[in-house]
């Protein structure tokens, strides 16, 4: 059995038809959808992008206890190694820059596969040097997002990366779809394949072509299709100022994305119908975690994918395909995450090797036959430095966190985000401006405390306990809403708008779901100082 895998980045479940969408047009995944099997209580386990892809890798769950953002680590088992060992071919085309990126140590990851096509170009992904004009000269659409975007020099090297884009085939997604359809023209013969295909988009930048960018509403030209969500006190301004008719258009061009993603979903399916292999295929796809857009109906408006973290980042769609596996309907009787889709991918591919390859992960086949029910009845997710959250059938508890107490990552490589060159580079993005010395010092602060031993349960190689500077923790700064708890009734309030924490008629349940969340962690092994940070009582 042949598997196909499709991870696109940012895909609200609520943006698609599958999930009972009556707006945007998404009749690919709709058709999937019918072939397939929808999961309604598919969670992230850690956010944002490298961590939950260091969970597929590896099938390690819960990264965000142990560090942010990096490499693969010595001790993991590496999801397209363990594919090849089951003698599958093994290809990854993609435009997620990430796993390439310089500066951030990320590494590791598509370097294992017998098969791979990078795509260029995407977000801040240097795959272009040429001089630009001068910025008073950029198109308006340009100008709209370096509103919120500054500093020019750094951050319009998206706009010179697409500023040659003259067709829909230009684009980062229609490039990473028809690369896949090219590699299945060469290899669907194969015995046995695993094709991995991975789409940026719809990730922002919203910057799409046409009919795309109109399909939701007027264009404008003036108005930013990147809002600028990783920055708190630009953000805080955008939305000041902002208009809901900008706050409309951002999202009609998201929606706008998302349908050409769909439409060139489309030409995989072809593929599939001309080379037969529905009947010997299985076609997985899923996402990392939303991101959140402030709609206009609900009062406790979000944007980006922080903490605290909602249904709209955190429950993301997953549809699978098997021609064995009667489809056109849906399971709500469990809960599943990334590593779970690590754990069908080899159950599919083949005979378990043993036990332990699947790590932390439960394969998804059973639940598909209807062998078992449920292989989780809880999710714990969140994102390093920052809440924990723990969502039952009923229940979503968010806990706050205070930003004064230490944290630290483990880790058996030093990460190379701590440099003092990354550092000083990246910090632009956030509006900083650290010199090469300043960062060398800031370092050298840190490094002094740096112990090395055994920390992560299970593991046999020992790992580096690294004190984490602020600039590494997205749960960052002193805000008094850090702390703030969060509880909803996910029956009786799915948009979450209405929190339970600290009133006295839900007191028991939120006792009860700090109990939970309390021993989930400690089964976890969670480091002593996440409890603290957590202002979570050990003792429970």
């Amino acid at each position: 059995m042949n598997v196909i895998f499709i991870l696109l980045d940012s895909l609200n479940k609520s943006y698609i038809e599958s999930y009972d969408n009556k707006i945007v047009k998404t009749p690919n995944l709709t058709k999937l959808a019918k072939k397939g099997v929808v999961f309604d209580h598919h969670f992230i386990g850690s956010a944002p992008c490298m961590p939950a892809r260091r969970e597929l890798f590896s099938g390690r769950k819960n990264e965000f206890l142990w560090k942010f953002w990096g490499a693969v680590e010595p001790f993991d088992r590496l999801l397209p190694n363990e594919a090849e060992r089951l003698g599958a071919v093994t290809a990854l085309v993609t435009d997620h820059y990430h796993y390439w990126e310089p500066g951030t140590g990320v590494h590791g990851y598509h370097e294992n596969y017998s098969f791979t096509n990078l795509i260029r170009g995407h977000e801040y992904d240097v795959s272009s040097s040429e001089p630009l004009e001068d910025p008073e000269n950029f198109p308006n659409w340009v100008k709209a997002y370096l509103k919120w975007r500054p500093p020019a020099k750094l951050n319009a090297h998206y706009y010179r990366n697409v500023k040659h884009f003259e067709d829909e085939k230009d684009f980062h997604a229609p490039k990473v779809i028809q690369a896949a359809c090219n590699w299945l023209d060469r290899n669907h013969s194969h015995e046995k394949f695993f094709l991995h295909i991975e789409s940026f988009d719809p990730h922002e930048p919203w910057y799409i072509p046409e009919p795309y960018r109109s399909m939701y509403g007027p264009y404008n030209e003036n108005f930013t299709c990147w809002p600028p969500y990783q920055n708190a006190r630009m953000l805080k301004k955008f939305f000041e100022e902002a208009s809901e008719e900008e706050l409309q258009f951002v999202r009609n061009q998201y929606s706008g994305k998302i349908s050409m993603v769909d439409a060139w979903l489309g030409k995989i399916w072809e593929k599939m119908d001309q080379y037969n292999l529905w009947k010997n295929t299985c076609v997985i796809v899923t996402t990392d975690h939303g991101h959140a857009l402030a709609e206009p109906h609900k009062k406790i408006k979000q944007y980006g994918k922080g903490h605290p973290i909602f249904e709209d980042v955190a429950n993301i769609p997953l549809i699978i395909y098997h021609p064995e596996i009667k489809g056109n309907r849906r399971i709500d009787t469990t809960f599943s995450t990334i590593v779970d889709i690590r754990a069908t991918i080899l159950d599919v591919l083949g005979k378990k090797l043993d036990e332990n390859m699947f790590i932390d992960g439960k394969s998804l086949i059973p639940v598909l036959k209807d062998e078992v029910k449920t292989i989780r009845d809880y999710m714990l997710y969140g994102i390093f430095g920052s809440g924990a959250c723990l969502t039952t059938l009923d229940h979503t508890y968010i806990r706050g966190f205070n930003a004064n107490k230490k944290i630290y990552q483990y880790s058996s490589v030093f990460p190379l985000m701590l440099s003092p060159g990354t550092i000083c580079r990246y910090s632009e993005i956030f509006g900083l401006k650290l010199s090469f010395e300043k960062a060398e010092e800031l370092v050298q602060s840190f490094a002094k405390d740096i112990e090395s031993g055994y920390y992560i349960p299970g593991v046999k190689i020992p790992q580096w306990k690294i004190p984490a500077p602020i600039f590494m923790v997205m749960g960052g700064g002193q805000s008094k809403k850090n702390k703030q708890n969060y509880l909803f009734d996910r029956k009786k309030d799915p948009n979450f708008q209405n929190n339970l924490a600290g009133q006295p008629e839900t007191l028991e349940i939120e006792k009860k779901m700090i109990a939970k969340l309390t021993k989930a962690l400690k089964e976890e092994g969670c480091p002593p100082e996440q409890f603290k940070r957590l202002m979570l009582d050990i003792q429970q």
